[in-house]
């Protein structure tokens, strides 16, 4: 792979990163799911024991997220090309999550923030760079409760 190539690669990956984001934050997850091979994983510890498969990932998203606004940033990426159809990268991250009163929220939470690093490897099938593991590992998380009532 010469160097435009590599260069057209890292560039690919960076618009497949910014969609993730994007995609989740506008809750659109039939095109969410078209970023991912269809053997990929997804490993998100605060959440998860174990890595899930995407299939699996899919059938909790939607509704864990339902009724809430979320803000993902993924920033400084470290984009490795392995060869012309694998890849690796390391993105910084920082996510907020709302979620109103009545919303199902995650762990009955009305605000969660975290930061931490996104650690993710990357296939090219037919020509599109898709997902093949992402994997989170969290430096602080914050999580405040949905407020109740105690009388």
């Amino acid at each position: 792979m010469d160097t435009v190539e590599r260069l057209a690669a890292v560039e690919a990956i960076k618009i497949l990163k910014a969609r993730y984001c994007r995609y989740v934050d506008t809750q659109d997850w039939a095109a969410f799911r078209t970023l991912f091979a269809d053997d990929a994983t997804l490993y998100f510890p605060e959440n998860y024991d174990a890595a899930s498969s995407i299939d699996d990932f899919m059938q909790g998203v939607g509704p864990a997220l339902e009724g809430g606004v979320t803000i993902h940033h993924a920033v400084m990426p470290e984009i490795e090309i392995l060869d012309t159809d694998e890849a690796r990268g390391i993105w910084a991250m920082r996510d907020a999550l709302y979620f109103p009163p009545g919303a199902r929220g995650l762990a009955g939470a009305s605000e969660i923030h975290g930061t931490g690093h996104y650690h993710e490897t990357y296939v090219r099938r037919d020509g599109q760079w898709l997902f093949a593991s992402i994997r989170l590992s969290r430096l602080r998380l914050e999580v405040q409760a949905q407020p109740r009532a105690v009388a």
